[in-house]
């Protein structure tokens, strides 16, 4: 057994691809893995540039592997494993910037009064006046949170980084504000 992981370990990438494709096995997979773990992380911690993102992102992609390996024609491993990563990233940052822009629309536009106008740009005003007020009213940790994900477009990590707060605080800042920023509008309109 030791004799067959010692030849099994000098097998090159798309050895191992092509071995686990005959018959596939975790432990070939794990083998595989190991060897590009660090770069799979890199590359998931260069476009989140948030390590517990990062960390999903590689267990997701580590999940999601096995059918893949089964599905593709892999000639350079490297290569390809970069590109699943990236892709992968993207399709999350795509995500996180719908869901920036998703949370104002949230808000019910009934609750906005119209003054009698059929102006668009006057409705756009009170919402962004609305908006603004309902921002003033959050606790100060809850609203330099808010300002800096959703107006000024900074990631957790950055946001942890320009303040005293752990990442945990900013993500629970950001959620509760939300929320609280919410109930402020519609009282307020």
């Amino acid at each position: 057994m030791l004799r067959s992981l010692k030849k099994v370990n000098t097998l090159s990438d798309e050895e191992l691809i092509n071995s686990y494709k005959k018959n596939p096995r975790s432990s070939l997979l794990n083998i595989l893995l190991n060897r590009h773990l660090h770069k799979l992380y890199g590359v998931c911690l260069n476009y989140l540039k948030n390590q517990a993102d990062a960390e999903d992102a590689v267990m997701d992609i580590c999940s999601d592997l096995p059918q893949k390996f089964l599905a593709y024609d892999i000639q350079k491993f490297d290569g390809w494993l970069f590109l699943v990563a990236r892709n992968h990233c993207l399709k999350l940052l795509k995500e996180r910037a719908k869901l920036r822009i998703e949370w104002i629309d949230e808000i019910n536009e009934d609750h906005f009064v119209e003054n009698g106008q059929d102006d668009t740009l006057n409705i756009e005003e009170l919402r962004l006046e609305v908006l603004s007020d309902a921002i003033n009213q959050l606790k100060d940790h809850q609203k330099r949170c808010i300002i800096l994900f959703y107006l000024e477009h900074k990631s957790y990590k950055e946001i942890e980084e320009m303040t005293s707060y752990s990442a945990n605080e900013v993500k629970s800042h950001i959620q509760n504000g939300k929320k609280n920023l919410k109930k402020i509008i519609l009282k307020l309109t």
